[in-house]
């Protein structure tokens, strides 16, 4: 691997003093390639550096941290790919690789207008906030998280580790490329107290600078009614707020983002159809109770093999959780959205710390091989999801 484009890259890469980041995108005409994306930056990981390298298919993100010395053999290997487009970061500048049709590299290098900080190393999540006192203390105080000299109240700090972290989970999916001056429209369906819901136009506005969009929707007329005057407070007209049931809720502007944490039972599915109807770029759900798959099992004739682990009624319980995310998850990915489940946050801060992160990378119904695992799934468990029954033949037609 001797290419001038290669020796480029790594020579930024590899260099710990100056390495931002660098992002591998595209795929070369006529190549196949099983990521969509490759990231890579720097970490700190007990003191030592790190590269941390980031892989993301149509399905989940998997993160991998190596040694400066391992980095290079995996360097290698990502080179090695038939990705379009490579971009790479440092402090003074970028390199960006750009292969035309007939496979040729064209490489270009652009100086920063102005000195780019070093690359934060912190690879400790409690440590590297988002939202902190100092960078969003107006906010913090209208939402009763931060006293008014400056520090998260004590029976607030599980609440500011949620923020932060809800916030990561949104940054991690890479999704909101493409923004920069352009309108962004943002749904939170049963927001609730609306904290992640302010957190949220916070970073999107403040932190990101968007042109962002925010509505909080809930049952609740007296939260909502709190929450408008909290927003006019603090004098943000592009956050509002709107009493409704999910299923109900109407819009001029279909959102980007659709998100929906700790809506009960079927709310949870009535939100993730609207976004799937709205073709939104991104669903983020942390789903709560969960009954409804619960009647169908307890009615149907279930595997004898699970005869011992079904008898448990906590465990029952359970494995409705699991096969009602499970379905979810299965049928975003055959309507063209890249999903993962993941840990919302430490179960020691709520039971209810599962999220599910959807990315629409694709048409819908592409891809036979989550086809073939959905209709396995249903064999077997002989139910029918809720999420399928309200998507009626817009799902249908693709199984």
């Amino acid at each position: 691997m001797d290419d001038l484009y290669t020796r480029k890259v790594r020579e930024h890469v590899l260099d710990r003093d100056s390495f931002v980041r660098a992002v591998f995108t595209g795929r070369q005409k006529g190549a196949d390639l099983q990521w969509v994306k490759v990231m890579i930056r720097p970490v700190e990981i007990k003191g030592s550096y790190h590269l941390q390298f980031s892989y993301f298919d149509d399905k989940k993100d998997v993160s991998k941290n190596f040694t400066l010395g391992e980095s290079s053999r995996r360097l290698d290997e990502v080179l090695a790919l038939p990705f379009r487009n490579i971009l790479v970061e440092n402090t003074s500048g970028a390199l960006q690789v750009n292969f035309s049709k007939k496979g040729k590299a064209l490489v270009s290098e652009h100086k920063a207008k102005e000195p780019v900080s070093a690359p934060d190393l912190s690879h400790n999540r409690e440590k590297n906030r988002i939202l902190t006192p100092e960078n969003s203390k107006q906010f913090l105080e209208a939402v009763g998280i931060l006293t008014r000299d400056g520090r998260i109240k004590a029976d607030m700090q599980r609440k500011y580790a949620q923020i932060n972290e809800f916030l990561r989970l949104v940054e991690e999916t890479n999704a909101l490329e493409g923004f920069d001056g352009k309108p962004l429209h943002v749904v939170d369906f049963g927001c609730g107290s609306a904290h992640l819901t302010f957190a949220l136009h916070d970073y999107l506005r403040r932190i990101l600078n968007f042109d962002a969009h925010v509505v909080g929707v809930d049952l609740k007329t007296d939260l909502i009614a709190r929450h408008r005057e909290t927003a006019k407070k603090l004098g943000w007209d592009s956050l509002s707020f709107e009493t409704g049931r999910i299923e109900d809720y109407q819009t001029q502007t279909a959102p980007e983002i659709v998100v929906a944490l700790h809506a009960c039972d079927t709310a949870t599915d009535d939100a993730i159809a609207k976004g799937i109807r709205w073709g939104s770029r991104v669903i983020i759900c942390a789903p709560c109770c969960q009954h409804e798959l619960q009647v169908q099992m307890a009615q149907a004739s279930l595997p004898e093999s699970m005869a011992s682990l079904l008898g448990h009624g906590i465990l029952f319980e359970r494995m409705g959780d699991i096969l009602t995310d499970t379905f979810r998850a299965a049928i975003l990915r055959i309507m063209g959205y890249r999903t993962d489940v993941t840990q919302f946050v430490p179960i020691e801060h709520t039971a209810k710390n599962l999220m599910i992160r959807s990315v629409r990378t694709s048409a819908p119904g592409k891809n036979d091989r989550w086809l073939e695992e959905y209709r396995s799934l249903k064999d077997l468990w002989r139910v029918t999801p809720y999420l399928e029954k309200i998507l009626g033949d817009e799902f249908a037609k693709y199984l």
